[in-house]
């Protein structure tokens, strides 16, 4: 029998005369009073534009897009998950506030419906940075990591299968419908022709014809990406069919992805973001400059990059625009072969000066440190929505929760 006195007190259930705060639990130093405030602060119209004025009040768009910021930020990307968090977590449930709390399937809904809104709340994590005095831009580090779609490689249909299908999947609906007129035809010998004694379209048929059109549209898309290289092995998801196969992880691994870029600053925020549907970075190199122009009302000092956005017309482009840049024209650690083209020459010859080695050397660590923290502290390494549309804002979303996880590091006080 334990001895009394010697503990402290435990009574659970405990009824208390006054009303108990939520946030009162928790840690003053709990992120998610920054994530509050940083919310609160946001110009929200856009936001709530989307909703109509009549009909049932919705749910307070800064109460799910604190949700969802908060959630990545812990590297919660999923309605499910955050709905159980609500109902478990203080922090997460001191963001829902008192009222009535809204369910995954209207927190996915608010990701998917303002899928477009999300670039402007990154914006907004950078113009918050620019107000602290942080986001130097003298060095600007570009680079492109793959995001796993949330589709299935095993699932894929190759080009040949998608043809036999089509028509296997026409002959069924030409049979059906072959049926169909046959039991029509007896129905009006035996009833009047105003009655049709149906009640409805045949369930054999309900599905076919939307899975045919499925497989032709996947199949089109298909035909027109690959043009006259298209081989019958060549594969497509039905799922997302937007997703291609790239090379993913340290081994490597062939799977459907998306390659997701990002232009980080000296001081690790990231300024810029862009998502492609093709393995290869060389095209991304002038827009992600110019987005980094759009985001944040400056170029550039001078921007970084590895060997995937070695092309003549990129240094062609950026040296037009008088734009500085650091562009690898080998593998690193590796001697570079002479290249051929006037652009790559005059880079190749640039890079041997000491200063730019000195400059180049950052891009690693400056590049790469974003995509570190969202893959390992933020556990974002595969994408939740499917459709480029869909993961194009969730992207912005964990991009924008990088930035608070920055800005929060910093200690950041908000005005």
């Amino acid at each position: 029998m334990a001895e009394a006195g010697r503990w402290k007190p435990y009574v659970q259930r405990q009824g208390q005369l006054l009303p108990a705060f939520v946030d009162a639990a928790l840690d003053p130093s709990d992120p998610v009073f920054f994530v509050d405030d940083v919310v609160d602060g946001l110009e929200r119209s856009a936001l709530e534009q989307r909703y109509a004025v009549l009909g049932e009040h919705a749910y307070d768009p800064r109460l799910l897009l604190k949700l969802w910021l908060y959630g990545a930020t812990q590297g919660v990307y999923s309605g499910r998950e955050l709905a159980r968090r609500v109902r478990r977590d203080l922090a997460f449930r001191y963001l829902a506030g008192d009222g009535t709390v809204p369910d995954f399937r209207t927190m996915n809904r608010f990701r998917v419906r303002h899928r477009e809104d999300l670039a402007a709340v990154l914006r907004a994590t950078v113009r918050l940075a620019q107000g602290a005095g942080l986001v130097r831009l003298g060095l600007v580090a570009i680079d492109g990591t793959k995001l796993r779609a949330n589709t299935s490689r095993s699932k894929a249909l190759s080009h040949q299968r998608m043809v036999e299908r089509e028509a296997r999947l026409e002959a069924e609906i030409a049979a059906v419908l072959q049926r169909l007129d046959e039991v029509n035809a007896a129905e009006d010998a035996e009833h009047d022709e105003d009655d049709d004694g149906s009640g409805g379209l045949p369930a054999e048929l309900q599905d076919r014809p939307q899975r045919l059109a499925k497989l032709r549209a996947v199949r089109a898309q298909l035909e027109h990406e690959k043009g006259e290289a298209l081989k019958p092995t060549h594969q497509k998801r039905l799922a997302d069919s937007e997703a291609n196969m790239m090379r993913v992880g340290n081994d490597g691994a062939l799977t459907y992805a998306y390659n997701g870029q990002a232009a980080t600053s000296e001081d690790g925020f990231i300024v810029a973001v862009g998502l492609t549907t093709s393995a290869a970075d060389a095209a991304q190199a002038v827009p992600m400059v110019g987005a980094v122009r759009t985001m944040t009302g400056e170029a550039p000092g001078c921007a970084l990059l590895d060997k995937g956005y070695l092309s003549e017309a990129n240094l062609a482009a950026l040296r037009a625009q008088e734009q500085p840049c650091l562009i690898a024209v080998g593998r690193e650690r590796k001697a570079a072969r002479w290249p051929r083209g006037a652009e790559t020459q005059r880079m190749h010859r640039l890079l041997r000066l000491p200063w730019a080695r000195r400059r180049y050397a950052k891009r690693k660590t400056q590049g790469e440190r974003p995509f570190a923290e969202i893959k390992q502290a933020m556990r974002f390494r595969r994408c939740q929505l499917r459709g480029r549309a869909k993961v194009w804002g969730e992207w912005n979303l964990v991009a924008a929760a990088c930035n608070l996880r920055r800005l929060f590091a910093l200690g950041v006080a908000l005005a």
